[in-house]
């Protein structure tokens, strides 16, 4: 196993916590009588914040050492831009609801769906480097 197997190993657990954040987030505003759901929407936007940061290490780590298939190379500069882009939102998010200690806003709210559009798109682009460019698994 090479070090670079570890992001794609790994990545898929900030990205599970996160939307699942974000949906329960959903359900907390429809149900906002439920303590729970508040609770539970912010344990799993602050784990899934500090996974989508080791995560995005690990990221950064593979593009190093990975063997580079040159035709990827704008797919791999567009994941890589999107992942600190997603990383930097949801800690924007996370640090909110640190310092606020309360349920999201609407605002914020529509700020957590467009993190979510972000990371499921620096997602898609990961795929793209894996399944269509071979990324990380061509010549191993």
């Amino acid at each position: 196993m090479h070090i670079y197997h570890l992001h794609p190993a790994i990545v898929h657990f900030p990205i599970a916590f996160l939307v699942a954040a974000v949906c329960v987030q959903l359900l907390d505003v429809a149900q906002p009588r439920h303590q729970g759901l508040a609770a539970a929407a912010t344990w799993l936007l602050w784990i899934g914040t500090a996974l989508l940061w080791v995560a995005a290490g690990f990221g950064l780590l593979a593009q190093r050492t990975a063997p580079h298939v040159p035709p990827a190379w704008e797919v791999l500069h567009e994941h890589r831009t999107l992942a600190l882009w997603s990383a930097a939102t949801f800690t924007v998010l996370s640090f909110g609801r640190f310092v606020l200690r309360q349920r999201l806003g609407k605002v914020q709210l529509v700020l957590a769906l467009l993190a979510v559009a972000l990371l499921l798109s620096t997602a898609y682009h990961g795929g793209e480097l894996v399944y269509r460019f071979g990324m990380g698994v061509a010549g191993d």
